[in-house]
């Protein structure tokens, strides 16, 4: 298992899998146990770093559930007990903050001579960093002592990094990521220094100077200091030129520090490479020559992503290893306007750098790969073949002996490599990513402003082709800030032409691939075609069913389609028969889908809407039946989409497709759809409809609060006084869920008058029952009573009341017993689960609801039978984790009361199990009674549970 804090909180078991860690107060306290590793830390201590002051009610009993749900992941024996608090049983080894500091520690010991190995130690260790430590915790104590902390940890080991990596002369490969790094802590003076002396070596003295006098300016304006003494001595001597400056064994300063040069042909090292350090670290790693086999590793990856800049770069960092000299090709497989190199071709290039005369050279390919390989069998080379087309282009031109070494870069996957080393580049991490267009730009951090540079460099998709156009546009407008970029950029269907300058042109290089599709076989031209169909959609991830849906194509060639589409480093896919488009990929589909006929990019739509319908339906079609009176059974209304065996897989189904499902609904609630087909105007409202069983059973409140806000705006818009009231009557009921009781007293009142209106019963008893918990929160219980009781009369006055009037009556019950009107409450909800049968559901929550009532009175053995009786209906339907707590947690405190401790525990773990399940927001309610009914605890229940009363009513479909 190895626990992470240096970057986002992780863990990670030992097949490489990330344990479900979710809430941020538990990857709170994860990381202060990680922090405190191999020490216990102690309540008090912890409580201090996860409130501060602001500590909670009970702060010990919530860090005591915090640990338990915590150990529920991670297992008992990792989170210990001890004497001095809770220690996390784990091996410096198993935390990369351990393993960081070891590898620092390896760098240090090392004697002054093997400079090279301490180098690689400190590389090794800043590869372990993923960005910002803590990131991903909220803004609580923790992270403000501790993130600054392990920052200046890794500038440490950087500076010392970067200053061996001088020593050894790198200086040429190092400048540009000295200078990003230099740029962006701007008063260490260490950094200044390390990049001035960088800068000097390199030739490039007036920019060494002129970094002097920057971080001068800087110190004076927020320090008001002048550089330190080592720092003015050493601009004297830059001026000076002092020869002691130079690399010591080195003639002349700016001169690298090995014999190697690369021939004329070899591109420089890119002037402003940023971050990449795993793989640079990586590639250097595989780079070793010895006498078993030659190098070779294949670098991959999508248009743009950066693998000519990061092999280029690898080349000149292991140059010395390669005295005979680095030999660059570019094999133009990836040229939007030259055709691929042959290899013929290709071997003349080599073999002209390698100094083999044009007419020396033979004309047939066969004898040239000969010849070629003969010049290379004496000598230790590194070659560059860069944008290799496919495996039959690049194989010829590997080397066989032992001593050289080859790194080729692609846009596909090269099967058939024997014995190469398979390297996927992708896209650079967010801060990466801004280093390198504040780089580029020259612009200086702004604190202010962060917000827009890491939606700036989002809206490119963070690929460093669009990064430097970006960045070089930034240069030429001063005074353009990162905001206005990020206006101009937002536009999704115009964001590519803005992504081009007079060399570079991110859509011809995305679109190539593309390009090369349409050129291939049949299943190749179906990706081709395809691709621009996946424009038409505001999803992101696709199937092989949701493709065949847009492309009016069958499931079989869909699926191919997609898969040539990844093989081509088009699409990604995250898992099996999943497939996403990158952000500015996405950006060049949506610019293609534009120009298709309209009429098919809607027909298109229309399938593809039904089929997310037909399987949000068939999902409804497995729940239980919650509200009585409703047509969403109708046979008529199912559409074609994906078949579902199981309740539990229909809900993975929908759980992993919300964002798409919400996306979808977003782009057919635009006014363009106002008048289009009943499938597609309708989109909004049949969603909202056909997933409220599923919301009110998941307690999903932030994706239908979404849904439901889109509905409402559409509803308003197109005058649907119907759909708008749909809209308000399940907002009123989430508000109510959410302790908000005003907002959804009034929402719920107005939906209530549309529906009596317009004559649909169904729903206004809907409307009515959930506004009951609605005038509870609001504190207005006497109206609340008067509400239920009205309801119940009318109710039981019905032909036909259904499950409504169960659920009505335990709603009054609970108002009820919050009068202290226990006998009648109980009365109440004995007679509604009399006529209860097959309902099995509702019948659970009344039985919950009574073994509340008789805990209150104490009669603890009739508490315990109602809690046993719900449990056991419940587990006639599992997918209701909320009020299964609930009654385990009423069978814990009576089972505590009747003496019976070891069941009373089984039980409360069982809560708190479920409890790990759900969002600790909808899970707050519930948390007040699990502290309340604590098998340690000698907390009375009533009390607690009065707090937790209203929002424990039952909402009508519920």
């Amino acid at each position: 298992m190895e626990f992470r804090v240096l970057g986002s909180v992780e863990v990670v078991d030992d097949r490489g899998a990330k344990l479900p860690v979710s809430a941020p107060m538990l990857r709170a306290l994860l990381a202060a146990l990680v922090l405190r590793q191999g020490q216990p830390a102690a309540p008090e201590e912890l409580a201090d770093r996860l409130w501060g002051p602001s500590l909670p009610a009970n702060v010990r009993t919530t860090l005591r559930n915090y640990v338990m749900r915590l150990r529920r992941v991670l297992s008992d024996e990792r989170i210990r007990t001890e004497p001095g608090g809770y220690l996390l049983a784990a091996e410096s080894e198993e935390t990369d903050l351990g393993r960081f500091r070891a590898l620092v520690r390896r760098s240090g010991e090392l004697p002054s001579e093997d400079i090279s190995e301490a180098a690689l130690l400190l590389r090794e260790a800043l590869g372990l960093w993923r960005g910002v430590p803590l990131a991903d915790l909220p803004d609580l104590p923790l992270r403000t002592t501790e993130q600054p902390r392990l920052e200046e940890l890794r500038l440490s080991a950087a500076e010392e990094c970067y200053a061996l990596e001088l020593a050894l002369g790198r200086h040429f490969a190092l400048v540009d990521e000295l200078s990003a790094t230099a740029r962006e802590h701007r008063l260490r003076e260490r950094l200044t220094r390390l990049l001035m002396l960088a800068l000097h070596r390199c030739g490039r003295t007036a920019e060494a100077l002129a970094v002097y006098q920057e971080a001068r300016r800087e110190l004076v304006a927020e320090l008001a200091i002048e550089p330190g003494s080592e720092t003015r001595a050493l601009e004297q001597a830059i001026l000076r030129d002092d020869p002691r400056l130079a690399v010591r064994g080195q003639p002349e300063p700016s001169a690298p520090q090995n014999t190697v040069r690369p021939r004329p042909s070899f591109p420089p090292v890119p002037s402003s490479f940023v971050g990449r350090e795993v793989e640079l670290a990586s590639l250097g790693a595989q780079m070793i020559v010895d006498g078993t086999a030659p190098s070779v590793c294949l670098i991959d990856g999508p248009g743009g992503v950066g693998k000519s800049a990061l092999a280029v770069r690898a080349a000149h960092e292991v140059a010395d290893r390669f005295p005979d000299g680095l030999y660059y090709v570019d094999l133009r497989g990836s040229d939007p306007q030259r055709a691929p190199f042959t290899v013929h071709d290709a071997l003349h290039l080599l073999m002209t750098d390698l100094g083999v005369p044009a007419h020396e050279q033979p004309a047939g390919t066969s004898q040239a790969v000969e010849r070629y390989h003969a010049e290379l069998a004496e000598r230790r080379v590194l070659l560059v073949l860069d944008n290799a087309l496919d495996a039959a282009q690049v194989a010829p031109l590997l080397p066989r002996r032992p001593g050289n070494a080859a790194l080729v870069t692609s846009r596909v996957l090269l099967p058939g490599m024997v014995q190469a080393h398979h390297f996927h580049l992708d896209m650079l991490s967010s801060a990466e990513a801004v280093a390198l267009v504040r780089t580029v730009s020259g612009r200086t951090a702004d604190r202010a402003d962060r917000a827009h540079w890491e939606e700036l460099v989002a809206l490119c998709g963070r690929l460093p082709l669009a990064l430097r156009i970006v960045a070089t546009r930034l240069a030429s407008r001063p005074r353009w800030k990162a905001a206005d970029w990020v206006e101009l950029l937002r536009d999704e269907r115009g964001r590519l032409a803005e992504l081009v300058t007079s060399d570079l042109d991110a859509r011809a290089s995305l679109l190539l691939s593309i390009d090369q599709l349409a050129k291939g076989d049949a299943d190749d031209q179906r990706a081709a075609a395809l691709f621009p169909l996946l424009g038409t959609a505001a999803i992101t991830g696709f199937s092989a069913e949701t493709a065949a849906a847009l492309g009016a194509s069958t499931i079989t060639e869909a699926r191919t389609a997609l898969e040539r589409l990844t093989d081509a480093q088009i699409t990604s896919s995250p898992r099996p028969g999943s497939h996403r488009l990158h952000d500015l990929v996405r950006a060049a589909a949506v610019a293609q889908a534009a120009e298709l006929p309209s009429e098919s990019v809607r027909a298109g739509l229309e399938r593809l809407a039904r089929w997310y319908l037909g399987g949000l339906h068939q999902l409804d079609v497995l729940l239980p039946r919650l509200r009585h009176g409703k047509a969403k059974r109708d046979p008529a209304r199912r559409l074609e989409g994906r078949a579902f065996e199981t309740v539990e897989a229909a809900s993975a189904w929908v759980e992993s497709s919300f964002d798409d499902i919400i996306a979808l609904t977003w782009q057919l609630a635009g006014p363009e759809y106002d008048e289009a087909s009943p499938v597609l105007a309708g989109f909004p409202l049949e969603v909202c409809r056909t997933l409220e069983n599923y919301f009110t059973l998941t307690l999903s409140w932030r994706h239908q609060e979404r849904l439901c806000e889109v509905l409402l705006q559409v509803a308003e818009r197109r005058g649907d006084v119907w759909g708008r009231a749909v809209a308000l009557s399940q907002l009123g009921k989430l508000a109510g869920q959410q302790e908000q009781g005003e907002r959804g007293v009034r929402l719920l009142r107005e939906a209530r008058a549309i529906f009596a209106e317009r004559g649909d019963q169904a729903e206004e008893v809907s409307a009515r029952n959930n506004l009951i918990p609605c005038l509870v929160l609001s504190g207005r219980l006497e109206e609340a009573v008067r509400e239920g009781w009205q309801l119940y009369t009318d109710l039981r006055a019905a032909p036909e009341p259904g499950r409504s009037l169960p659920s009505a009556a335990a709603n009054l019950a609970r108002c009820l017993r919050m009068q202290g009107r226990r006998q009648e409450a109980t009365d109440l909800l004995t007679e509604a689960y009399d006529s209860l049968h097959l309902d099995y559901h509702l019948a659970g929550i009344v039985a919950a609801v009574l073994a509340e009532c008789h805990l209150e009175e104490g009669a603890w053995q009739k508490a315990a039978y109602w809690a046993e009786k719900g449990l056991g209906h419940l587990s006639e339907f599992l997918f209701d984790p909320f009020h299964a707590a609930g009654l385990y947690t009423s069978m814990s405190t009576a089972l505590r009361r009747l003496g019976r401790p070891d069941e009373a525990r089984t039980a409360h773990a069982r809560a708190s199990r479920l409890l790990v399940e759900l969002n600790e927001r909808e899970a707050a309610a519930m948390s007040v009674r699990l502290r309340a009914a604590k098998p340690d605890s000698e907390a009375a229940y009533g009390a607690s549970a009065e707090v937790a009363e209203a929002v424990d009513l039952v909402p009508e479909g519920t």
